[in-house]
């Protein structure tokens, strides 16, 4: 993995390598289609904004941030 794969995750409080996701769109579309279209806005979050799961713990990456040192 190239070093563009890696971000700080909160949780690990380590560099960590991450993953996408993939986005089911046809399912998106079933429900938008479903609710006449009030899951549109949902679709379009998920779509252009899609979070980093980290590899080691599985939760999301929120930022970009460095991690903070944890004071002992």
């Amino acid at each position: 993995m190239s070093k563009s794969d890696t971000a700080c995750c909160n949780h690990c409080n380590k560099e960590v390598h991450y993953h996408y996701d993939p986005i089911n769109h046809w399912w998106h579309l079933l429900l938008s289609i479903c609710s006449l279209g009030l899951w549109l806005p949902i679709w379009a979050c998920v779509t252009f904004g899609p979070s980093k799961i980290c590899d080691e713990c599985g939760n999301p990456i929120w930022s970009d941030q460095p991690v903070k040192a944890i004071k002992r």
